[in-house]
């Protein structure tokens, strides 16, 4: 039987991005030695890869992570893509801890009073913990839409939207009504003729009440740390 060494830390934190890297820094801070194992080529998260013009809904002001407030003058402007991928990239920087890019993680399973992390490749690890921080958007959904594979015109998950310029003068229908479906269909109702398809009207809230944005608001009435109990937290029928 061949012989696979298996690496012994304290905690194993699959995933790089933004809740991967704050986790680290609570970790430190208790005195543990974590491991970030990320699949990409640097600890970003996922945004990197989003639209061109995408930027925060919050202000920078509450888009800190813990030990390092967003970087720029104007408090509370809303951070643009790439500002967000320098300042994770400048935050991972500054954590003592080891992160492994290009580490993708295929299994974790429980080894008596220890966890086993399967590396693609064929390394392991042996945890006393693991975080799991990977995200929602590694893995874009793409549903099986009846009659798509007949369709002849070009077919575009929002993952894989960069710009309207490749849409100018064109007819695009948006197939949702999350907050990438309904920003990229005013992006590129600049360019085309849009359609928005959604199960249901669409409903806007203001961003900002009386001058302020709505971050401000919860902060200063205690919302957005208020235990809401069970009703907000039991799932829908």
């Amino acid at each position: 039987m061949e012989h696979i060494d298996v690496a012994v830390i304290d905690v194993a934190v699959i995933g790089g991005g933004q809740s991967g890297l704050a986790t680290v820094h609570a970790l430190l801070r208790r005195g543990l030695r974590p491991v970030v194992l990320e699949a990409s080529d640097r600890a970003a998260g996922s945004w990197p890869h989003y639209y061109d013009s995408l930027t925060l809904f919050s202000p920078a002001r509450y888009s800190s992570l813990p030990g390092m407030p967003f970087p720029g003058a104007d408090r509370d402007r809303y951070p643009h893509r790439d500002e967000v991928v320098a300042y994770l990239t400048a935050y991972a920087d500054r954590l003592d801890a080891e992160i492994r890019t290009n580490c993708r993680v295929t299994a974790v399973r429980r080894a008596g009073r220890a966890f086993e992390v399967e590396l693609e490749g064929g390394g392991r690890l042996s945890g006393r913990a693991v975080v799991a921080a990977s995200g929602t958007f590694g893995r874009p959904h793409r549903p099986a839409l009846p009659g798509l594979e007949g369709y002849a015109g070009q077919v575009l998950h929002a993952a894989d939207y960069r710009s309207p310029a490749p849409f100018t003068g064109r007819r695009v229908v948006v197939v949702g009504a999350g907050n990438s479906a309904v920003q990229i269909a005013a992006e590129l109702a600049a360019a085309a003729r849009v359609t928005l398809a959604t199960r249901a009207p669409v409903k806007f809230a203001a961003q900002r009440i009386l001058g302020r944005d709505l971050h401000f608001w919860t902060a200063r009435t205690g919302l957005d740390a208020a235990p809401l109990g069970r009703l907000l937290a039991r799932p829908p029928a």
